[in-house]
């Protein structure tokens, strides 16, 4: 074995992991068209869920647009921050020149994101609000707060091009939340009626 990997529980995974990295699967060449069909195929199956909901539907044409498109780069995230912990399993695929302290975070971090972007795609394709949703929420929202962290961070440690990145990612998870406000602002206004006419009978 010619790699290493920054994260020891890995080398469980070398028999997918290690063929891929011997094959330059991991090149951006390779990988990205990859990761950028299944996102669009993930997209496509969310755009109709979504349609069903008429959440987005009733809007205007450009605000239609607007959260189309933002839903898309929440499945470019889901499928695309999985497959960068996938390749962040291997110490020379990483950008770095030597070794850092943070390796074995990459992949745990990048699956989270994954995570939480595939719970949020969950969240606003069901077709009912019920309160154990909002569990996804929490989980969505926690999510959230981290990735303002580490916005800001670029914004005020890093060179231009860091900060002005930091500040795409802020404009972006405030979308999100502003969207999960939404959401979940509709989940309670939907439940207490019925609550409240179920006690009534």
């Amino acid at each position: 074995m010619d790699y290493h990997y920054t994260w020891e529980f890995g080398r469980h995974f070398d028999f997918i992991v290690g063929p891929l990295h011997r094959a330059n699967f991991f090149y951006f060449y390779f990988y990205t068209p990859l990761i950028t069909v299944l996102a669009t195929g993930l997209f496509w199956w969310v755009l109709r869920r979504t349609r069903r909901t008429h959440y987005v539907a009733d809007g205007s044409k450009f605000s239609r647009l607007f959260w189309y498109a933002n839903y898309y780069l929440f499945c470019w995230m889901a499928v695309g921050a999985f497959a960068v912990a996938i390749k962040m399993l291997i110490v020379e695929e990483l950008d770095y020149q030597e070794r850092k302290w943070f390796e074995p975070y990459l992949t745990p971090g990048h699956l989270y994101i994954s995570s939480a972007a595939f719970a949020y795609l969950a969240l606003i394709t069901r077709t009912k609000s019920r309160y154990y949703h909002l569990i996804l929420a929490i989980y969505v929202q926690i999510a959230l707060i981290a990735g303002y962290y580490v916005s800001l961070y670029r914004m005020f440690n890093e060179d231009l091009e860091g900060a002005i990145g930091g500040f795409i990612l802020l404009l972006f998870f405030a979308v999100g939340n502003f969207d999960l406000f939404r959401r979940v602002r509709g989940i309670f206004r939907l439940q207490i009626p019925s609550r409240t006419q179920v006690a009534a009978n």
